[in-house]
């Protein structure tokens, strides 16, 4: 559907069935990288434990450095949805490009810093010295990836604000089969293909992202999906960038603080040993599948919330959010049953080291039962992001991951001696608790006011 049609159904349209038409292309592109995780998974399960831990103990700090990508990719799509739902196309345009030149020069940086820390990084999470060499090498070479990533992420979240979910579908399913396709011939060698190993898996992720970030660059510059972007646009002006900052940086310290805790939270992990760490790595691929809903839902909000505020439909903006949210969480409760029934055979298809599959089982029937209490957090954020009031959310995600999950686990894990139980005991309520409480702040309605202010006042696109 183009962006003119997205738009009028996003503003007139039947609220939850726009908002399943939005969410399931995000769905599919989460699944399939979920599924595609676990793949990977299945084939560094190959190669020994250790090469399984591997790309988890590397993932926090990557989610790190990707959170700057994420949490301005957020802000490009308010921008987009709220520009483009005023009818100010150029607005739309203008945005788009100061975010994309933005986000280039940065990510050049954070790639040298990632790439000369890594080795410190890892030896401050308490990286097993028997993974630590393949967590290094996986860390690196994804970090030489972080421009191309930034990219494709930008590329994606300007997608979003224009409510071309399913044509974003099209692009990530393409580059993930691309990835699974290169997977085993990197990591195992085949023909003119040499055996790399770990290294493998991470040089097929970073192809992959290159050719989502080509397509995407042409899109852009081509005027393909509403947007058409010149090379003036990324020429940085600063009464056009500092909005985008103004909105951007909260959601930047948002999933920064939330990586840089899982970065703590896998230091604790690591603590009990290798064992722990792959079932942990695991069954958080497991539990990435049941989230495609909370993602899915969060993308669809987004857009909804951006484009009726930018379209002065404020009433219905409210509609979206109620029905979304509970939405979400009632879907979750299902997925989570499911999961459960569901979870040892899960397990032992991707590895069959029995205390890992033990361990993992335990986590699953643990922590999965937070699953859609995470779901009222992140579609509660959806709509303050979408919005553009990103702050709540942003403080709502440094009390879950430090104030809760970090204090939590450590509490029950070690100081109490609960150990592995504890620990996952302890992240459960940090979802529970944290998703109750962001519920009643939306309930206050502050965010009903939006942030972007048309350029000019020219017809709807």
């Amino acid at each position: 559907m183009d962006p003119i049609r997205t738009r009028e159904r996003i503003l007139n349209g039947p609220i939850l069935k726009t908002m399943v038409l939005l969410a399931w292309p995000v769905m599919v592109t989460s699944a399939l990288q979920a599924l595609y995780n676990l793949v990977d998974a299945f084939w560094l399960g190959r190669l020994g434990t250790a090469a399984l831990a591997a790309p988890g103990m590397a993932w926090p700090i990557l989610f790190f450095f990707m959170s700057f990508a994420g949490g301005f990719q957020a802000a490009g799509s308010t921008f987009v949805a709220q520009h483009f739902g005023a009818g100010d196309r150029r607005g739309a345009e203008e945005s788009a490009g100061q975010l994309l030149g933005f986000l280039g020069l940065l990510s050049v940086v954070l790639a040298a810093l990632g790439y000369s820390l890594a080795p410190t990084v890892l030896r401050l999470i308490r990286a097993p010295a028997e993974v630590f060499p393949y967590a290094l090498t996986y860390l690196r070479i994804e970090c030489l990836g972080l421009p191309i990533m930034f990219i494709a992420q930008a590329f994606g979240g300007f997608m979003v604000g224009l409510g071309q979910t399913r044509f974003l579908m099209y692009i990530s399913a393409s580059s993930l089969l691309l990835n699974g396709v290169l997977d085993p011939l990197f990591i195992f060698g085949w023909g003119p293909f040499p055996a790399w190993g770990v290294a493998g898996a991470a040089w097929a992720t970073v192809l992959s992202r290159a050719a989502v970030a080509l397509v995407g660059l042409f899109i852009l510059f081509s005027g393909k999906r509403g947007l058409r972007l010149s090379v003036r646009d990324l020429w940085p002006r600063l009464s056009r960038i500092l909005p985008i900052l103004r909105v951007g940086l909260p959601n930047v310290l948002d999933q920064a603080s939330t990586s840089f805790g899982f970065v703590v939270m896998m230091g604790l992990v690591a603590g009990f040993g290798t064992s722990v760490v792959a079932a942990y790595t695991v069954g958080n691929r497991i539990i990435n599948l049941i989230n495609v809903v909370s993602w899915g839902a969060g993308t669809a909000l987004v857009a909804m919330i951006g484009q009726n505020l930018g379209a002065e439909r404020y009433e219905r903006a409210a509609q979206v959010a109620r029905r979304g949210i509970a939405a979400t969480f009632l879907a979750l409760v299902g997925l989570y049953g499911v999961t459960l029934l569901l979870r040892r055979p899960l397990f032992a298809l991707f590895v069959a080291d029995p205390a890992v599959i033990a361990e993992g089982v335990w986590y699953i029937a643990i922590f999965g039962i937070s699953i859609p209490f995470f779901g009222l957090f992140d579609a509660s954020a959806a709509v303050f992001r979408g919005s553009g009031h990103t702050v709540p959310p942003m403080i709502m995600a440094i009390v879950r991951l430090w104030g809760l999950r970090v204090f939590l686990a450590w509490l029950f894990g070690y100081q109490l001696g609960f150990g592995t139980t504890g620990m996952w005991v302890g992240m459960t309520l940090s979802n529970v608790l944290a998703g109750i409480a962001i519920v009643l702040w939306l309930k206050r309605g502050t965010w009903k006011r939006r942030v972007v202010r048309p350029l000019t006042h020219a017809p709807a696109p």
